[in-house]
């Protein structure tokens, strides 16, 4: 229904439309005929007045030509000319002024002028044929010469052209005043109709808008409504379905997304609150088990500790007993002094291993406090050699290259025993790796901003895929499990969290042809406070 109203407004609107753009059309119609008539008359009486003013020159030129003999007919020809063009242009006005008749006394209007123009063609045609043969030449009186100047000028079948002509003037000019007030009286009536179709066109459609803005304001409004409770969640509004029947089907279908909203909500709601309760469950899970883990954690690092104290013990009177034996007499039999080296050296062992464990009980944390000394570069690369040497059997050879150190005063931050552990942990690996190769080669080589020490030896080697993995804890490679078979694989661990703690690195690589370079790089200074550093 309201789609019907609407579409009979816009008709009505576009009828309006379509009358003011042939009002307009007949405006310019007019117009263009009004204009036109007054042009076509306009010039007409300007050449009518132009005939008259050559008509003048030529019998000026005439009577001097009479009375001197000597006149220019050069003039006389272009005067000629030129009105005879006149004539040929009143006469194409004159059928053209035809066209543009409105009533029966422009049409005789009309043909009074045609008839005048052709009498003053054929005059024209009458006297230029005269002055050309020189007919009046042959007048030796000047009134007779006079009488034939004013019948050729003035006279024509009896009629006077000059009055003719002058009446021709006047009634050409009162002709360009009536098509002139023709013309205005046209644009006048024009201006009038327009604003009188416009006025009418305005009124209709400010009815129409007002109309259509009435019929549109309240169901518009009941809608702005409901979108207004929606926003703010109430979603159990409903909006009267009445009016139009266009407006009560969007109100029917507005008030059905409102029941399905409200149904939605409801569910996220009741999946919200179910996915809080699962959240909360997951998490007293999680803690649950991080507590487990924790605990677990701990019990760990007990059993470790126990462990290590309770083997502490017996470990190092089996030590001691061994060098309380070796440092006596001299036995009756070198098998008896064997077996205390060898207790000696299984004990040391077991010591080492007590050590490691205790180290990983303490927690990666306490690995990484260290107490950093400034130490010279010279007397690190000294100690470093002797706490090689000190780990080393007797029959295993060292061999050193300082030679890439530079003679500058540099210095280090170390923590002594910590660094210590390391150089015994790289020790071991290559004593219990290469028991059969004779000698380990250790080279130090300074920057001015780090120290690399690497010690190589001529063991079981290293495969590039093992390399990333060998710092993992409890890790060991096949072959390091071959060559033996009661390791932890914790030392290298332990080793990379000491270096790391001194700001430094470890790294393996292949030693060619056989072997395993372990590098250990620590940061040079040229000169630090001679104090302790906590971290």
């Amino acid at each position: 229904m309201f789609l019907r109203k609407l579409a009979v407004s816009l008709c009505v609107l576009l009828s309006i439309i379509l009358l003011q753009a042939g009002m307009a059309f007949w405006a310019q119609q007019n117009s263009e005929f009004h204009t036109e008539r007054n042009r076509v008359a306009n010039q007409m009486l300007a050449e009518f007045i132009s005939l008259r003013a050559d008509k003048q020159r030529l019998k000026v030129w005439l009577a001097e030509y009479l009375l001197t003999d000597d006149a220019n007919t050069q003039f006389r020809d272009t005067l000629f000319n030129r009105m005879q063009q006149q004539l040929s242009t009143l006469e194409q006005l004159a059928i053209r002024d035809q066209l543009y008749h409105s009533q029966e006394a422009d049409l005789q209007h009309t043909m009074q002028q045609v008839k005048v123009i052709s009498l003053l063609q054929t005059n024209l045609q009458t006297l230029e044929q005269a002055l050309k043969t020189r007919e009046i030449a042959r007048y030796k009186d000047d009134a007779e010469r006079w009488t034939a100047l004013i019948s050729l000028f003035d006279k024509i079948q009896d009629t006077d052209l000059a009055e003719l002509l002058q009446q021709a003037i006047v009634g050409q000019r009162q002709r360009a005043q009536s098509t002139e007030s023709d013309a205005l009286s046209a644009v006048q009536s024009v201006k009038r109709t327009t604003i009188l179709i416009s006025l009418l066109g305005l009124v209709l459609a400010i009815m129409l808008g007002f109309y259509l803005a009435r019929a549109l304001s309240r169901p518009l409004q009941s809608l702005l409504d409901g979108t207004k409770q929606l926003q703010q969640g109430h979603f159990e509004y409903r909006i009267a379905e009445q009016g139009p029947g266009e407006f009560a089907e969007l109100a029917r279908q507005f008030n059905l997304m409102s029941g399905y909203i409200a149904d939605y909500a409801k569910r996220e709601k009741q999946s919200q609150l179910a996915a809080e309760q699962l959240v909360a469950e997951r998490t007293s899970q999680l803690q649950q088990a991080l507590d487990q883990l924790h605990q677990a954690e701990y019990r760990q690092k007990q059993l470790l500790a126990d462990i290590s104290h309770e083997l502490r013990t017996p470990a190092t009177s089996i030590q001691g007993e061994a060098e309380i034996s070796l440092r006596g007499q001299p036995k009756s039999t070198s098998d008896y002094q064997d077996a205390f080296g060898r207790i000696l050296s299984a004990s040391q062992q077991l010591s080492r291993r007590i050590d490691d464990l205790l180290l990983l009980a303490r927690g990666e944390d306490r690995l990484r406090q260290v107490q950093l000394h400034t130490k010279p570069l010279a007397q690190f690369i000294q100690q470093s050699i002797s706490t090689i040497q000190q780990w080393l059997p007797a029959a295993v050879p060292l061999h050193t290259d300082i030679s890439g150190c530079t003679a500058d005063p540099l210095y280090l931050l170390v923590d002594d025993e910590k660094f210590s552990a390391v150089l015994r942990i790289i020790v071991d690996n290559a004593r219990q790796y290469a028991k059969d190769i004779p000698a380990l080669n250790l080279k130090f080589c300074a920057t001015e901003t780090e120290l690399q020490l690497t010690l190589a030896d001529q063991g079981i080697g290293i495969q590039p895929d093992e390399i990333a993995q060998v710092f993992a804890r409890h890790y060991r490679s096949a072959a390091a499990r071959q060559a033996r078979p009661d390791g932890l694989g914790i030392g290298l661990c332990i080793a990379k969290d000491i270096m790391e703690a001194h700001d430094g690195s470890i790294r393996l690589s292949a030693n060619q042809p056989r072997g395993t370079c372990v590098t250990l790089t620590l940061p040079l200074f040229p000169g630090v406070n001679d104090e302790d550093s906590d971290r």
